[in-house]
This record gives structure tokens, C-alpha cells and sequence, in this order.
């Protein structure tokens, strides 16, 4: 995206983005990439970056850690060891393995997740995962970058020995020690080290009491450091050794270098994609911070096409927030101050016209837009709402009035005038063009000539130009062209203050007499003012206060009527809530009373049958029996036919349109209703109550969800009920806690639990292992290797237990 002048980033606000954005990376290259950002203005790379932005939130949001950690630079030590037969130091090549981890990682990662960031997955295909050199660099390094003992068998052989003569050493030296300490011949009880060699302080009357070769004496000559002759030899063998591990070293580390040098490319290339990624995510992190949104992009009109530049859709701004003031005051604390920008211009609005008082809001409205521009073209999501429309432009001509060229010795108008002059010839309908304070620094009336001129040549090449200006004859201007439109900052009138509200479709006035007469001008000469603008002058600042005034007084009717809205609709819903309590509680009652008279009717039926065996015995009447029962039968059915119906009133209604998953669904074949969470072939799952059901999808029916149900996942309850498999219920917790537990009883507790699960069908668990040392954390991950059921694993977010817990997410069958 083409920007004149140079400095207009700065004084959008857009450099105080990319310096907190700064805050957020892990690399040089990712800050080098961050200091570099520039808008771009093709539109499929802008598409494209907001699309992996909007990723990057997603899974900064749901707190599924990225393996992306502090990065080394490692283009020093690449351009190091590219001259043949130079060697690389261990930090260097230990900070490439890293780049090269970290770089298989986060491919994987990706690729892992590849239906959640797609955008991201295409991103990485660049990395060339080199898991070879990996293996070669960590087999001779450690993770703190310390050589192996078996990075080569000669360099365990050399180090063996070593330590070997340094035991034998420390044997003599302690037995001359002792015996030199008895006899009182030392000034210091331990072994020290001079010139790299092994020696004792002795005193220096007493240096021809031990037999050996003094290396130093102390300042004070008191102590001289003696090497016991018994110790020479082994001292000797022992800087040997060291010579041999040395060159051993260099050997090991020349041959990896060598093999470093032959894919510089390759891992410069994944470092460089790794510093980018870094940089896209710094700016996701960002976005998250600044609650942002991507804005749908406007460049498409109705036959499909699309190219930069306001043409395909209006350009809507909803509930828009200037980032850099809203970044400041939260990390002040005091974000409540800034009032959002609702802003709409029709695409054939290409001129729009800002007025209003002094520090009433026009310029930050006018830079809102501007910078908004500059950071959704440079991939960042933004503070507004859903539903807001942007264009992509191609270049952004902005003049705030304030450049002053002493170099050139031009004034600020003169600086003004080339501005006028370049954007007059460079911008066209792909183009944002932005004038704070039209008009000022010269002649009012000729500077404002000069700028309406610009304004119709500019609305004539089709380009998009906002300005803000206190001159009446601008806003004439914009009332009268069909393609420029009028807009003012509101003012409030009974308190004499700005309310930094912008309101599209009328001037507004500079509110210049009202803000005297507060201060606390002489009436007099604000009476002679007035007279001097002139009364028709005086009538449209009238008129235009007037027309506020009236929208303010509309405004806040608008709002008292919504608000009364808003308490009749808490009324009739608290209303709905207890009649609708009512008649559960007349159901409840209902039910009850039609419960207790089966029950009535289960006694009446054992009496009868007293009464069956009595007239069998001959001690009743016959037909009197006969009686009883068919009275009984009779109340009997009634009531069984009222609790039939009870449970038909109770049972949810069919909607008559084919469920899809997340609806709720009940079985035809009874009064189960539950969530339709997957429809494989004409099989399906619906969870209820715990239960997952599966059954046969045509004996499903969409129904209205029943209010205030919630999913509980804690515990997975699994029942099968197809044709061909019997009922079986399963139980199984998401969580298993192994914590106390020593290494082979915690496996073989998590053995018997990942089975259950698997055969349950959970999709994802939890398995609590305690932070403490790490090694029953580290059992645990080794384990999960060598479960080919299990897709991926991880830590938990800091906020689920963090090194405490891991996550475990299994295969799909």
C-alpha cells in the first residue's frame, strides 16, 4: 500500500501498534519482520493474512498452546559455517537443533489440527522438517548444549580415562594432604588449582618438607603452591587427556558443522517461516488483546468481482474503537473514556464532510478510519463489531495540516500545497484520502477555495476522501454535491461540552460563541461578534445549534422509550416465568394426585382379590363382588387414561423438519428427546441425560430444546441401542488423577482407564499427574508414545493445571 506522506503511520497511531506488537514476539526475525510491517494492498494477500489472523485467535482464545517458545537467531552462526572446515560452538549448533525442533513441531501441530487452521497448515508447507540432523545434533549435545560422553566411542574412551587419573590424583594428593596437615606444613587444608594443575598451599618455611615443584607463591610470599612429585606424572596424564578430549571435541563438532553446511538453505528457510509465524501470531496475540474483530472486506460487487478501492459495498463501521487511544487507556486503566465510531457511507458517498467544535472529536474520527485501514490491510484484527465492511484501497494520501519543512524553507501551507499537488495527480478510485482541518493556514476564502477544488477533482477520479473543517462554505458544499454528505461531532448544548459522538447527515457549528460566553467573554463583545459575522451567518449557526438540539432531544426520547421497552419486556417475561411455574406446579400437583389414586386402585385390586378368595370359600355374596369389581375397573381406566394423557402433554412436539446436528431430537418410539450430536449413514448419536444413544436416524424428530438444560461432559454414559448390538451401558470418567501413585502403578492404572475410554468413545481426556520433579510426568508421556489410539497430547493450559495435567485427544474410530 502506497502511503504519502512518509511520517502519516506516525501520526495515525499506527507505530504505537507495531511497538506493543513488539512486546509479543519470541525472535529477532519475527521483531525484524514486525518493524518492517507495512500495509499491502493485494487483496488476496490481505485476504489471506486475516483469514490465518483469525485462526490464530481462535486457538490463542480455546488455549490450545502453540509450541512456539524464545527463538535464537541462527543466521550468524549459518553465515559462520558456510566457509568450508570451520566449526561451529555448541551453543550454535544447539541453537539451530532447537530451530529445526521447533520447526517439526509446529508443522505437526498444524497438520494435526489441519480441519481447525487450514490457513495456517498451507502456511507451514515451506518447513522441511530434518529430523536426521535432529538426531545427529542432540546425539552429541545435550538439551543445555554440554557434549555427550558417547558422542563418539574415542570421546568416551578419552573421558573414562580421565576421570580414571582424576580419582587417582585426588587419592594421592589426599594422602600427602593428610599427613602434610598432621605435620602442620600447610596454610590451607584443601587442594587448589594452579596453572591447570593439581597443587597444595604449603607454607614457605616448610616447601622443602614435601618433595615437589613449586608452580606460584601468594602475594605475601607466605605460601607457595606445591605439585607433590608423587602427582606429576598423573598430572601430566591428565592434561593429556584433556588435550585429547579437546581435540576429540573439535573433531565431533567439525563433522557437525559439516553436516549443518550442507542444508543451509533449508534451515535458513524454516527459520525465516518460523520468524514469520512467530510475527503472525504476535499480531493475533495483539488482536486478542484489543478485543479485535476482522471486518468483512467490501471489495466485491454483485457480478463477483473484485478489486481495491471503495466500489462493491457500503463501508460500515459498528461500534469502532481508535486502537492506539484504546490501547493506552487500558494499559492505564481508564478504557470507559473512549466513545466508539458508527460509521456507514454509501458507495456513492465519496466525499465526507466533518464539523463541529474544537477538540470535539472530528480529527480522531477522521484518523479511526485511517488506522483501521492501515492495520486490517496489515493483517490485524481490529476494535468493532460483527458486521462491519471495509474496503481494500491501494494507496492513502493523508494531510493533518501540521508539516513544516525548515530544510526546504516552506511554511506549513507551502507543505500543504505539495501534498495538494502530488495527491491531486496520484490518487484515483483505489485510493483513502484524508484532510484534517480543510482550509486553515492561509486566506480563509481562498484556502477554502483551493480545498473544495481539490474535493470535486478527487470525487471526480472516484476516490474516497473524508475531511474535517470548521468552514461553513464546505459544509454548503457537501449539502449541495450529490456525491459528498455532511457529518458532525455532537455537541452537548446544556453543558457546554463535547460528547465526541459522531453523527452522520448534519453540519454541525464550532459552538464558538457558546464555549466564549462559558469561559466567561464580555457580552458585549460577544454581542459584537455576532454582528459581524452577519445574520444570515448567525441564522445557520442558529439553525444548525437548533437542528442538534431537536436530534439530542429525539436521541433521548429514543432512549427513554427503549428503555421503558425494555422494563414492559422484563415484566411480561417475569409474567411468562410464573405462569409457566404455575402450570408445572399444577402438572406437579396433578401428577401426584393421579399417582396416589393408582395407588388407591393397586389396593382396591388386592381387596378384590380378598374378596375372590373369601366367595370362593363361600363366606361373600356373589354378586355383590361382581359389582365392586366392574366399579373399580372402571375408575381404574379413567385414571390410567388421565396419566396417559399427562405423559402426552409432557412429551415435546414434533416440528416436521429433518434434524441436523445440535438439534433436539426425540425417538418416535417413545418420549427420549435428547441432542443429535452425529449422523453417520442412517445410524445417529443423541446424548440424553448423560446417555449416548445411538439408534437409526429415521426414528428421530425435531423438537423445540427444553429450557434451562445444560451439557454435562464430566462423565461420558454410553448406551447402544441399534439393531444389532445389545443394550450395554459404560460409564467413564474425562479425568483420571495418578498423582501418589509410583511408576508402574500409575501405568498400570492409566492402562486400564485409556482402554475404557477408547472403547467408550471419548474424544478427549484428562490425566492429572502432579507437577513435583517431573518423572511421573514424564512416564506418563512415554507411555502415550506407544499408544497408537491416542492423536495427540499436550500440557494443559496454565488455567487446567499446566505442568500438572495433560490433555489427551484419541483417534476418531
Amino acid at each position: 500500500m502506497k502511503i504519502y506522506p512518509d511520517n502519516s503511520a506516525e501520526k495515525l497511531g499506527f507505530l504505537p501498534i507495531l511497538e506493543a506488537t513488539l512486546e509479543k514476539v519470541h525472535s529477532e526475525i519475527a521483531r525484524e519482520f514486525i518493524e518492517n510491517l507495512k500495509p499491502m494492498s493485494d487483496l488476496k494477500a490481505v485476504e489471506s493474512a486475516l483469514e490465518r489472523t483469525s485462526e490464530a485467535i481462535r486457538l490463542i482464545r480455546i488455549g490450545d498452546p502453540l509450541p512456539l517458545q524464545e527463538m535464537a537467531d541462527v543466521r550468524p552462526a549459518l553465515t559462520k559455517a558456510r566457509p568450508e572446515g570451520s566449526v561451529l560452538d555448541p551453543n550454535s549448533i544447539l541453537n539451530i537443533g532447537q530451530t529445526l525442533v521447533m520447526s517439526r513441531r509446529i508443522k505437526q501441530y498444524f497438520l494435526q489440527r489441519s480441519d481447525q487452521y487450514p490457513k495456517w497448515v498451507a502456511y507451514c508447507e515451506p518447513i522441511q522438517p530434518m529430523k536426521f540432523l535432529e538426531d545427529d545434533i542432540f546425539q552429541v549435545l545435550s538439551e543445555q548444549g554440554a557434549i555427550r560422553d558417547h558422542a563418539s566411542p574415542e570421546l568416551a574412551t578419552i573421558r573414562k580415562s580421565l576421570n580414571s587419573r582424576k580419582n587417582d590424583l585426588r587419592s594421592t594428593l589426599n594422602k600427602i594432604l593428610r599427613q602434610a596437615s598432621k605435620d602442620g606444613y600447610l596454610s590451607e587444608q584443601e587442594p587448589t588449582i594452579r596453572s591447570g594443575r593439581m597443587v597444595l598451599a604449603v607454607r614457605a618455611e616448610h616447601k622443602r618438607k614435601i618433595s615437589g615443584f613449586v608452580h606460584d607463591s601468594s602475594a605475601t610470599g607466605q605460601t607457595v603452591y606445591l605439585e607433590p612429585v608423587e602427582a606429576l606424572h598423573i598430572n601430566n596424564d591428565i592434561r593429556q587427556l584433556e588435550n585429547d578430549e579437546s581435540r576429540e571435541i573439535e573433531r565431533i563438532l567439525r563433522i557437525l558443522t559439516q553436516k549443518i553446511r550442507v542444508v543451509i538453505p533449508q534451515i535458513l528457510s524454516n527459520a525465516m517461516q518460523l520468524g514469520q509465524i512467530d510475527a503472525g501470531f504476535a499480531i493475533a496475540r495483539l488482536s486478542v488483546e484489543l478485543d479485535g474483530v476482522v471486518p468483512e472486506l467490501g471489495n466485491g460487487d454483485r457480478s463477483g468481482s473484485k478489486k481495491i478501492g471503495f466500489h462493491g459495498r457500503d463501508l460500515e463501521l459498528i461500534r469502532a474503537y481508535n486502537p492506539h487511544l484504546l490501547l493506552k487507556s487500558r494499559r492505564e486503566g481508564n478504557s470507559d473514556t473512549i466513545v466508539p465510531l458508527d460509521l456507514k457511507l454509501g458507495i456513492s458517498e465519496r466525499c465526507l464532510v466533518i464539523t463541529g467544535p474544537n477538540a470535539g472529536g472530528k480529527s480522531v474520527a477522521m484518523k479511526t478510519l485511517g488506522l483501521i485501514t492501515m492495520m486490517v490491510q496489515s493483517g490485524y484484527a481490529v476494535s468493532l463489531r460483527e458486521g462491519s465492511v471495509l474496503p481494500v484501497f491501494g494507496s492513502m494520501y493523508v494531510d493533518l495540516g501540521d508539516e513544516q519543512s525548515i530544510e526546504n524553507d516552506l511554511s506549513t501551507f507551502s507543505s500543504r500545497l505539495t501534498w495538494m499537488k502530488k495527491a491531486a495527480i496520484l490518487a484515483n478510485e483505489e485510493s483513502l484520502v484524508l484532510i484534517d482541518e480543510a482550509g486553515t493556514g492561509t486566506d480563509p476564502e481562498e484556502g477554502v477555495a483551493l480545498y473544495q477544488s481539490l474535493i470535486e477533482t478527487l470525487i471526480d477520479q472516484k476516490t474516497l476522501t473524508i475531511v474535517t473543517t470548521h468552514h461553513g462554505n464546505l459544509k454548503v458544499f457537501a449539502h449541495n454535491h450529490p456525491a459528498a454528505v455532511n457529518a458532525s461531532m455532537e455537541f452537548d448544548q446544556n453543558n457546554i461540552s463535547p460528547t465526541y459522538k459522531f453523527r452522520k447527515g448534519l453540519p454541525g457549528s464550532s459552538y464558538a460563541f457558546e464555549i466564549a460566553q462559558r469561559i466567561g467573554v464580555s457580552a458585549s463583545i460577544l454581542i459584537r461578534a455576532r454582528e459581524l459575522i452577519g445574520d444570515s451567518r448567525n441564522r445557520l449557526e442558529q439553525l444548525i445549534s437548533a437542528l442538534q438540539r431537536s436530534e439530542q432531544d429525539t436521541e433521548s426520547a429514543r432512549i427513554q422509550m427503549e428503555k421503558k421497552l425494555l422494563d414492559a419486556n422484563k415484566l411480561i417475561n417475569t409474567f411468562n416465568e410464573k405462569h409457566d411455574s404455575l402450570l408445572k406446579e399444577r402438572d406437579k400437583i396433578r401428577e401426584k394426585a393421579l399417582v396416589e389414586a393408582r395407588n388407591i386402585m393397586q389396593n382396591a385390586n388386592k381387596q378384590i382379590e380378598d374378596a375372590v378368595r373369601r366367595i370362593s370359600e363361600g363366606k361373600a355374596d356373589k354378586n355383590e363382588m361382581k359389582k365392586i369389581r366392574k366399579d373399580i375397573d372402571k375408575s381404574q381406566k379413567e385414571i390410567l387414561g388421565e396419566i396417559t394423557q399427562l405423559e402426552i402433554e409432557k412429551t415435546p412436539k414434533a416440528l416436521g423438519t429433518p434434524p441436523v446436528v445440535g438439534d433436539t431430537v426425540r425417538m418416535i418410539d417413545g418420549s427420549t428427546t435428547g441432542e443429535l450430536v452425529e449422523v453417520i449413514g442412517n445410524q445417529a448419536v443423541v446424548m440424553a441425560s448423560g446417555l449416548r444413544l445411538k439408534t437409526k436416524y429415521k426414528n428421530l424428530v425435531k423438537v423445540l430444546p427444553s429450557a434451562g438444560k445444560k451439557k454435562d461432559w464430566a462423565n461420558v454414559v454410553i448406551l447402544t441401542t441399534s439393531d444389532d448390538d445389545a443394550n450395554v451401558v459404560r460409564t467413564v470418567s474425562s479425568t483420571v488423577d495418578l498423582r501418589g501413585k509410583r511408576g508402574d502403578e500409575a501405568i498400570n492404572e492409566l492402562t486400564y482407564y485409556l482402554d475404557k475410554a477408547i472403547v467408550a468413545g471419548l474424544h478427549q481426556a484428562e490425566i492429572i499427574h502432579g507437577k513435583g520433579d517431573g518423572i511421573l510426568r514424564k512416564l506418563v508421556h512415554n507411555y502415550l508414545k506407544q499408544r497408537k489410539e491416542i492423536k495427540n497430547y499436550a500440557l494443559a493450559p496454565w488455567e487446567q493445571g499446566g505442568p500438572g495435567c495433560t490433555i489427551v485427544e484419541f483417534r476418531g474410530k
